[in-house]
C-alpha cells in the first residue's frame, strides 16, 4: 500500500512530494525529496494506505518539468520539512495536487512525456504529462489536511538534485 512515483521518460527523474503532516503548522503539509527514479522504475515514497489524503508532488528531468500552482521552497539536497519553512540556498517550485480517493489503497502517478502514453479512467493511477512551457499558474497554498489513515513517507534512497539540474 502507498503512493508510488512511475518513471515511462526516457530520462532520470527528480521527485519531491508533500505529505499531511499535523505537527507543521500553519500550513499542515510536510515535503520531502529528491527520490531519483531511473527509466523504467518505479519509487514508493508513501508506505502505508493512501487513500482519502492529498498529497502534492513536483518532478523535474533533464528535459522536461511536471509542476503546478502550489508554491513552495525546496533546497537542492535531499530533505524532510513542513511546506512553510524557510531555508537558504532553495528553490521555489511549484507542486502539483494529487485528490486520493479514499477507496483506493495504492496509487501510482506516471509521469510519461507524451500523451500517446496517457491512461484515462483508473481511480488507482494518473498519468500525468510535463508542464507546458511558460503556463502561467495561479499561486496557491494546501487547504487543511483532514486526518485519516495513518501512513509515513519512506525516507531512504533520497538524493541532491545533480547541480546542472539547478535552476
Amino acid at each position: 500500500m502507498g503512493l508510488n512515483f512511475r518513471n515511462s521518460t526516457s530520462e532520470t527523474i527528480f521527485v519531491a512530494y508533500a505529505y499531511p503532516d499535523f505537527s507543521c503548522s500553519p500550513v499542515n503539509y510536510a515535503t520531502i525529496g529528491w527520490y531519483r527514479i531511473e527509466p523504467g522504475q518505479s519509487r514508493q515514497v508513501w508506505s502505508g494506505y493512501a487513500g482519502g489524503n492529498t498529497f502534492f508532488y513536483y518532478a523535474e528531468s533533464d528535459s522536461y518539468t511536471w509542476s503546478g500552482g502550489y508554491y513552495t521552497e525546496i533546497p537542492n539536497d535531499a530533505f524532510n520539512q513542513c511546506w512553510d519553512s524557510d531555508c537558504n540556498d532553495c528553490r521555489e517550485l511549484g507542486f502539483r495536487r494529487i485528490p486520493v480517493r479514499s477507496s483506493v489503497r495504492n496509487y501510482t502517478v506516471v509521469l510519461i512525456s507524451s500523451s500517446s502514453r496517457s491512461k484515462k479512467g483508473l481511480i488507482h493511477l494518473r498519468t500525468a504529462l510535463p508542464t507546458k512551457p511558460g503556463k502561467r499558474l495561479t499561486r496557491r497554498v494546501p487547504l487543511k489536511a483532514r486526518k485519516l489513515a495513518p501512513g509515513r513517507p519512506v525516507l531512504a534512497k533520497r538524493r541532491a538534485v545533480p547541480k546542472r539540474r539547478r535552476r
